[in-house]
């Protein structure tokens, strides 16, 4: 009996339902490649989460669809619910387990959202109809305005969200916190409003104004004492916030170290596992927001190697690597791990348990040369660049084998907008310790910028005299090859040059070893990596 009367409701019901969502449809959707746009919506990631790999087929599709999806994502913006079909929706979930909430206003402006997020700029027409949902009287339709506005990513956006920070309806005021931090360095201005809304009553807005913080990362003067304050906060999430928050500061929140690890030795498994990250990157020197130098308390370096076109010098350096019972870091391009001459040295440098990164896949030039440092990429070019690098990386069979999460710029060269998009990805850039001419092992005996073997060596050792802290949680970059242009090949001369270092106690180690705790020992997982 029980049986029928839940056949009978999950056929009844959904016809009703059915009959009630037709109307929210639009008949003139428009499509690509025979899909409806809100089939390649639902393929997208949620709202405020980054792009993956698997993401990039409905994002294309979105693109290509263009400005004819804008009148469409606007009208799901505004859906509403009559009050039954939202009551008998969540009946039919709770207590027949039929899940019909997909066809539910809410779902329809998340996937809204996620349209104007993969548009992107292209959404840029949107922009007054959304501002004006953000004034309008409906708070419900502000709250998902908001979200949309800063999906867009346009700098014209930014003055209505920043603004809604200091709204008096709570909704609104919520929906700008967690869109704001999503516009990362671009929002400095915003951060000495969020930093008042770290000492707001209600604990979430609390929470979200400290992971917004975290997510701009800029005007450290201001943030990182307001942050450091945040961890006496009895609210958890505000201080794990606050914890991830402040790795992203580097040595500008080096003041945070003592109360970071009292943190780091705490019962709580979350809050212990995100503090030990925090106390090894508050150590770390930044510079527009990549990691150039980790902690300068031990006597590491980390030798990395990068590769494109040429690796003739591979051979010797992991030969050299094995004499000297050491490891080091590669970071590689698309058309190296795709060269089939080089298939034994990518091969050899993961059986030899050494670290192997991306490097861009095409060898891209992320910006300009000049100061102004202009972006020649899009976010959507640099993330498709990445993705297909990563996917070049053959996955080792070790048990053990972690993949890499940091990413070396091509000709380790980057600004801020670089970083930026790194970590919306989930990763983390990194670049050479400046000071030595190390990087310069390219450079050919016809070039105006030849640097000798001889002269490379010298100012390893120089700088290791001169520096306060000697090579201490140094990147020490070089090249696995050289190409023909250059006769001086310094890899000839890596081991003695680690037979140098190593008399005087240095010694070398993976970069994600350099830039991570060891492992807890009192939880058997992995590391947490926090945001960065």
């Amino acid at each position: 009996m029980k049986s029928r009367w839940r056949i009978s409701l999950g056929i009844g019901l959904p016809v009703i339902i059915l009959f009630a969502a037709l109307g929210t449809f639009s008949p003139g959707e428009p499509e690509h490649e025979g899909r409806r746009l809100s089939d390649w919506l639902r393929e997208l990631p949620v709202a405020g989460s980054g792009f993956a790999e698997r993401h990039q087929p409905a994002r294309f599709a979105v693109n290509c669809i263009g400005t004819n999806a804008i009148p469409f994502l606007l009208k799901s913006l505004r859906a509403r619910d009559p009050q039954w079909k939202a009551d008998a929706v969540h009946w039919l979930y709770e207590k027949c387990d039929i899940n019909y909430l997909p066809v539910l206003a809410d779902a329809r402006r998340e996937l809204a959202v996620s349209g104007f997020l993969a548009l992107g700029r292209v959404a840029e027409p949107a922009i007054p109809e959304l501002q004006a949902l953000v004034t309008g009287p409906d708070k419900e339709n502000a709250y998902y305005a908001i979200n949309a506005l800063q999906a867009i990513g346009s700098p014209q956006t930014m003055p209505v969200i920043f603004h809604a920070l200091t709204n008096d309806d709570a909704i609104l005021r919520e929906g700008a916190l967690f869109s704001v931090g999503n516009f990362r360095s671009h929002a400095h201005a915003a951060v000495p409003l969020l930093v008042k809304s770290l000492q707001a009553n209600e604990k979430e807005v609390r929470a979200n104004a400290a992971n917004a913080i975290g997510q701009i990362g800029m005007e450290s003067a201001i943030a990182v004492p307001a942050l450091i304050e945040c961890l006496k906060d009895s609210y958890a999430p505000v201080k794990r916030n606050a914890i991830v928050a402040l790795s992203g500061y580097g040595t500008d929140a080096i003041s945070a170290l003592p109360m970071l690890r009292e943190i780091a030795e705490s019962k709580e498994e979350d809050l212990r596992r995100v503090a030990r990250l925090a106390v090894v990157r508050v150590q770390c020197e930044m510079r527009d927001g990549a990691i150039i130098r980790g902690p300068v308390d031990r006597k590491r370096i980390a030798l990395a190697f990068t590769g494109h076109e040429f690796g003739e010098g591979a051979e010797t350096i992991l030969e050299t690597l094995t004499n000297h019972q050491s490891r080091a870091s590669f970071f590689l391009t698309g058309e190296f791990l795709t060269n089939r001459a080089f298939a034994s040295i990518i091969s050899r440098i993961q059986r030899e348990r050494h670290h192997l990164g991306p490097h861009s896949d095409q060898h891209l030039l992320y910006c300009s040369w000049d100061a102004a440092r202009t972006n020649l990429v899009t976010e959507h070019e640099f993330q498709k660049d990445l993705f297909a690098n990563v996917s070049r990386i053959p996955d080792a069979q070790q048990p053990g084998f972690r993949r890499s999460r940091y990413l070396l710029p091509p000709f380790e060269h980057y600004n801020r907008d670089i970083a930026d998009w790194t970590r919306t990805c989930g990763w983390t850039l990194i670049n050479y310790t400046p000071g030595t001419r190390s990087n310069a092992d390219y450079t050919g005996e016809a070039e105006t910028n030849f640097v000798s073997s001889q002269a490379i060596f010298d100012s390893v050792l120089k700088r290791e005299q001169e520096d306060p802290h000697g090579l201490n949680g140094f990147i020490l970059l070089f090249h696995i090859g050289s190409g023909p242009g250059r006769t001086d090949k310094f890899h000839a001369r890596l081991g003695e040059l680690m037979d140098a270092l190593g008399s005087k106690g240095y010694e070398f180690v993976r970069v994600d070893e350099m830039l991570r705790p060891p492992r807890d020992p009192n939880f058997g997982g992995p590391v947490g990596r926090g945001s960065r």
